[in-house]
């Protein structure tokens, strides 16, 4: 396929909407990319037109960028310019906690943060870590060592407003957040992974389940938790 690719295969899945448009929604099916023409246009079910789409691949060709999509049994190519801006959700899977611990709920957290990034890592080296971290300090920015060791980056969210938390999740990074008084703990982390028009989506480490909430219960939450907020 000639095509110049600008996102190589480890690139962290992530999910899609379509926008509300008039006509068809319409897609490419695989070996289409070079010549496209109304006859090679496909069109969308409208059964799945509101359905998460599965991006696994980003590239350009034919002057557009185009994201490679699974959505049940169909996968194809959709144009970006007909993807919605005001949705995103990474494909991070959750993981729930083994204890109700503060150790175990950090590690799992920054665990899930770490495999985003499709890093192999050594959990008990990761816990050993976290440990003298939690006990040292605590603050997010302080495990700048560590995420910066695995990821070769560090991105500081502290009290920023939340076109800069779209921004980064838009970026295909997941961000971890201290927050407070959620799930009635004193202080949890927990790793956003998506966000529409209303709700923020993340992956809760007590209950190990992609969980939603208001812009502004999360405003509230980590307000709580000092505003504290990291990424890579």
């Amino acid at each position: 396929m000639e095509k110049t690719t600008i996102a190589n295969e480890k690139t962290s899945r992530f999910f899609v909407r379509l926008r509300r448009i008039p006509g068809e929604h319409w897609y490419l099916a695989n070996g289409n990319e070079k010549n496209v023409n109304p006859k090679n246009k496909i069109k969308v079910p409208d059964s799945i037109k509101a359905q998460d789409f599965l991006i696994d691949e980003i590239s350009f060709f034919n002057k557009l960028v185009w994201y490679h999509f699974t959505c049940g049994d169909l996968e194809g190519w959709l144009p970006k310019r007909n993807i919605r801006k005001t949705f995103r959700r990474l494909d991070v899977e959750p993981i729930k906690q083994p204890t109700q611990s503060d150790i175990d709920n950090q590690c799992t957290a920054i665990l899930m943060l770490l495999n985003s990034a499709v890093i192999s890592v050594d959990v008990s080296d990761i816990r050993d870590k976290v440990e003298k971290w939690h006990a040292q300090s605590g603050t997010l920015m302080d495990l700048s060592d560590l995420i910066i060791s695995l990821t070769h980056s560090i991105r500081d969210l502290n009290g920023v407003d939340f076109r800069k938390l779209d921004k980064q999740l838009l970026r295909r990074r997941p961000i971890l957040v201290k927050v407070a008084g959620l799930d009635n703990l004193k202080s949890s982390l927990i790793l956003l992974t998506g966000f529409n028009r209303k709700l923020y989506y993340y992956n809760d480490p007590w209950t190990g389940k992609l969980e939603s909430i208001s812009q502004n219960h999360l405003r509230k939450h980590w307000k709580r938790g000092n505003l504290e907020a990291i990424s890579y």
